[in-house]
């Protein structure tokens, strides 16, 4: 199936995007990282492969929930997604019964078809699924329709699901997972590792700020955080990005 994605969408460069069709005949990276990070809950990294060669990781989690688990996030990609529930059965030998996409962008959506071919419920902000329709991706087939202001959150199973208001992205979600002390921030954190706020073009820079500040606040016994791309780290992950934001405000200002 075609698909689109907008072509450096997460990248640490903040520049322009364009929709581009995703070739996943195209040599690529196939490899799917899970790693468990506490007791019942595990990362999953997925990769692109950008013409100049750089293999840019994409973040998930997995996260169990009695004798089934919960998906965050689908892996970059329709093959990967494929792979990583190969992965998923190999290496957790429970199934998934639910997954959440954390905003519309190929990175966290691409996947979809396959999980819901799977049976698999997809949840999404309602604006997701808007936005998938409107990009050409794959659309999530439940939608949390109790998600209508910034502040307001969701229990799906064993997680607190969060609009936190716009970021990275109009629609995008944080998971937070009260048992382990877990902040999921997806693309609305950037790793200790970035170097700018990345693509900014489909968010609120002025509203990340905010929601930064918030979290924070919201979160303050969070002992892992884990961004959209790269390393895990702490809230200073939080503090990071609202850092790199204000850089981002202060050159645009600048022009």
């Amino acid at each position: 199936m075609k698909q689109f994605y907008y072509y450096l969408c997460c990248c640490v460069c903040a520049v322009s995007l364009n929709a581009v069709a995703i070739n996943e005949s195209a040599p690529q990276n196939l490899s799917i990282d899970i790693k468990q990070i506490a007791p019942g809950v595990w990362s999953h990294t997925s990769y692109y492969l950008y013409p100049n060669g750089v293999n840019f990781p994409s973040n998930g989690l997995i996260v169990q929930n009695g004798d089934a688990l919960t998906l965050v996030d689908t892996a970059w990609g329709e093959i990967k997604t494929k792979k990583l529930l190969n992965e998923i059965k190999k290496q957790i030998n429970l199934p998934v019964s639910h997954a959440v996409v954390t905003h519309a962008h190929s990175d966290r959506a691409a996947g979809v078809d396959v999980l819901e071919a799977q049976g698999i419920e997809v949840w999404a902000h309602p604006l997701t699924k808007k936005l998938t329709i409107e990009y050409g991706l794959p659309v999530p087939n439940k939608t949390f329709s109790k998600l209508n202001k910034a502040g307001d959150s969701v229990i799906l199973n064993n997680l607190e699901v969060i609009f936190p208001g716009p970021a990275h992205a109009m629609d995008n979600l944080l998971v937070w997972l009260p048992q382990q002390n877990i902040l999921f921030g997806g693309c609305a954190v950037r790793a200790k590792s970035a170097k700018s706020a990345g693509n900014t073009k489909h968010g609120d820079v002025y509203s990340w700020l905010s929601v930064m500040q918030k979290m924070a606040e919201r979160f303050p016994s969070a002992k892992i955080v884990v961004p959209g791309h790269g390393e895990p780290g702490g809230l200073e992950l939080l503090t990071h990005t609202k850092q790199l934001v204000e850089q981002h405000l202060h050159s645009i200002s600048a022009h």
